[in-house]
Order: C-alpha cells, then structure tokens, then sequence
C-alpha cells in the first residue's frame, strides 16, 4: 500500500505547482522507497527508462542551444530584421509563420516551429517590432 505513496507526491506537487519533471522524478523515487527498492536500483530503473525513450533526450538538447542563441543577441536581431524591412506586418509575418507550420505539418512535422524552439525566440519578438513600426505608440 505504501507503493502509492508516490501519488500523494504527485498531487501535492502538481498542487504547489512545482516544476512538473521534478515532482514525477520525487515521486517516481517516493514509490522505490516505499517499495523497499535500493537507491542503486532506482537510479538503475531511471536509466533503463531512459534508454528506452530517448526521444526524452531532444529538449534537453534543444532548449539549451535555444539559450545560447537567445543571450548571443538572437532575439534583438530578428527584432532589426523585421524592423528594417518596410514590406513586413505583423499580419504578413504571422500568416508566413503559419504557412509555415502548414507545410511543415503537411510533410509529417509536427515538432518543428513550436513555441519554445520558434515562437518565442523569433516569431514573437518580429511580431513586436512589426507592430511598433506600424504603430510607435505600441509597446
């Protein structure tokens, strides 16, 4: 009975809304214990579930080289680009982000141009400058 300790971590955590990957990995590790696991084999079932879905592994590539690229200046650049161009809006600029994602879902990728690895970064801060082209007043 003890084994489902680690729901109570679950919802407790979800409910003091922590950091989701960390409040599964406590509770995956309340479960072991309460299981009367070692940590060794805990840590072992980690792995093994690791290996096993290493797909997992992508955003923990991906979101740090969008990091660098965004302290590097990535962010102020796509906003000069955009505030260069006399031709591009923010409704043009959001209709070829869209196109886009319609082409790229159309060929079965789905992943590329999401929010964290596009939208954020690039689309969003050309939206603005766009827009305060158009309009100085916005902000």
């Amino acid at each position: 009975m003890w084994q489902l300790a680690g729901i109570a971590v679950i919802v407790i955590g979800f409910a003091l809304r922590l950091n989701p990957l960390l409040v599964i990995i406590a509770a995956a590790a309340a479960s072991g214990i309460a299981a009367g696991l070692p940590p060794l084999a805990i840590i072992a079932a980690f792995g093994k579930a690791f290996n096993t879905n290493r797909y997992v592994s992508a955003p923990w590539i991906i979101l740090p080289v969008i990091g660098l690229l965004e302290r590097a200046g990535l962010r102020e650049r796509a906003r000069d680009l955009i505030a260069a161009s006399a031709r591009a809006t923010t409704g043009r600029l959001l209709l070829s982000y869209l196109v886009l994602r319609q082409l790229t879902a159309a060929v079965g990728l789905t992943a590329v141009g999401a929010h964290a690895q596009t939208v954020r970064p690039l689309v969003a801060p050309m939206a603005e400058a766009a827009a305060a082209r158009a309009d100085p007043g916005v902000t």
